[in-house]
């Protein structure tokens, strides 16, 4: 299924959670994998969500840096 991260979309199995969408994009965008413990994800309406969600075909969610 195709979820988008960010405004690019990346390919994630049936049934993945935010984590899964977040190790993907930070796999190709060559960016370290540790970091995504440390990023707060929001859904399209600017919701707060947790990297346990799961996903839907075509969703959007957004993530940056947590703030402290």
């Amino acid at each position: 299924m195709r979820v988008k991260v960010n405004r690019r979309y990346v390919e994630v199995f049936e049934g993945a959670k935010v984590k899964h969408a977040l190790l993907r994009y930070f796999v190709v965008k060559d960016l370290d994998r540790e970091k995504i413990a440390s990023v707060e994800v929001f859904d399209a309406w600017g919701h707060l969500i947790d990297h346990d969600a799961p996903l839907t075909e075509n969703q959007k969610i957004k993530f940056k840096e947590k703030r402290i």
